[in-house]
């Protein structure tokens, strides 16, 4: 399978993950930020349908097998941080430190009206970044976001978080409509090797607060600067795994 992936930046190795027909582009002020003391990899999830959700844990330490990371630090935004959580509980060798930034997987028992509207007020919020909303949901395709949203309105990590043991960040929105921030309370409860970051922003705090995010990050991750320097970005076959980068974009940054 050929896989969406970047790499961009110096130091210690760390995984970014995008939200549910997300990708790297939502990250691009943050990575700037981020570069010059990180090495990000940004994978792009495959589309749900050929691989299925609950298979996306499973699917990521493959990835980093093929990519020849041994640990690293995981970021996961909304169902990127579900799924980071999955990660750092079913193989905890993997995940050094753990970001999660306004995570999916505890529920916030609403219906679908009470899930539909809070989208609408969401996206009304970063109207000016709609091209990108609208591009970004064309590639990962109608069956794959059907998928995806029942995977994040079903799944429930309660009983699972205790197999997490990495130290983890979890950052919310204050004005988060969609996962609110009143959840955060109970990630921290199950997870008591945690910290809370609140932020002055909606569900997407890249866009609206990309800055407050990441001192918050490198506050948390808080490495020494590394001295070698490089991006990466290219097409990759590492044990029958395909790593390749878009062919309409050239850099991260």
């Amino acid at each position: 399978m050929l896989v969406d992936y970047r790499v961009t930046g110096v130091g210690r190795d760390v995984l970014v993950l995008h939200g549910l027909s997300g990708s790297w582009r939502w990250w691009r002020q943050v990575a700037e930020l981020l570069e010059h003391r990180y090495r990000l990899h940004f994978v792009g999830l495959p589309r749900l349908g050929r691989v299925r959700a609950g298979e996306l844990a499973p699917w990521l330490d493959r990835f980093l097998d093929a990519a020849e990371l041994e640990q690293v630090d995981v970021i996961g935004h909304s169902l990127g941080g579900l799924l980071a959580a999955e990660l750092a509980g079913q193989h905890p060798a993997r995940v050094r430190r753990l970001v999660l930034v306004a995570p999916a997987g505890i529920s916030c028992e609403r219906g679908v009206l009470g899930r539909s509207l809070p989208l609408l007020g969401e996206l009304l919020d970063v109207r000016e970044r709609v091209p990108t909303i609208v591009a970004d949901g064309l590639r990962t395709g109608p069956v794959s976001l059907v998928h995806g949203v029942a995977y994040v309105w079903e799944r429930d990590l309660r009983s699972e978080l205790h197999a997490v043991t990495a130290p983890t960040l979890l950052v919310w929105g204050d004005h988060d409509r969609l996962v609110p921030a009143r959840i955060a309370a109970e990630w921290q409860r199950l997870l008591p090797d945690s910290r809370l970051v609140r932020l002055h922003c909606g569900h997407v705090p890249m866009w609206s607060a990309p800055r407050e995010l990441a001192a918050s990050v490198l506050a948390f991750l808080g490495d020494e600067l590394a001295d070698d320097a490089g991006d990466q970005i290219g097409l990759r076959e590492v044990d029958g795994v395909g790593l390749t980068r878009d062919d309409d974009e050239s850099a991260v940054r």
